[in-house]
């Protein structure tokens, strides 16, 4: 799943070099891992998510992720399994969908992708990124707002309906 969530924003050479470099961080800073928590997930995403971020400020294009999610580089045929591309309707392009994202600020869309893509709850997404949960809540409403009012989707209706409260999906 870390795998995935880099590749998806990196394409597939960037992001597996990326994930691993979360894991060799993950190992070298273990001590850092509070034992109280019952899963390694959001500690992990919350790692990915800061090395995400900088291999696309090296790359100097932020786009760069979305392009490569739209194209599935490198004939990667599996499927977009996320909840967003499955909620999006199969007439609209997705091009103008990544359009519209490029016009949110990082944070909001860093939450969205973590929330529709990797699955992890609203308490799983505020501790992944060191923010409250309300705050997870009003990116990911401001995102789904931002879609409706410039592209007409009434986006996004996930039938998660554990994870409101913190659930593992």
């Amino acid at each position: 799943m870390i795998v995935r969530f880099c590749v998806r924003r990196l394409g597939r050479a960037r992001g597996e070099d990326v994930a691993g470099d979360v894991f060799r961080w993950a190992f070298e800073n273990r001590l850092r891992f509070l034992p109280s928590h019952d899963d390694a997930r959001p500690w992990l995403f919350g790692i990915a998510n800061n090395l995400v971020r900088v291999a696309l400020r090296s790359v100097g294009r932020q786009g760069l992720a979305y392009d490569r999610w739209l194209r599935q580089e490198e004939n990667d045929q599996e499927e977009l399994d996320t909840h967003v591309a499955a909620a999006i309707d199969a007439e609209h392009d997705l091009s103008a969908v990544a359009a519209a994202l490029e016009l949110q600020p990082t944070e909001d869309v860093e939450t969205m992708l973590l929330f529709a893509w990797e699955g992890l709850s609203y308490a799983q997404v505020a501790e992944a990124l060191s923010i409250p949960a309300g705050t997870v809540r009003s990116r990911i409403s401001r995102v789904r707002q931002h879609l409706h009012d410039h592209l007409g989707l009434s986006l996004v209706t996930f039938d998660c309906p554990k994870r409101s409260q913190g659930g593992s999906a």
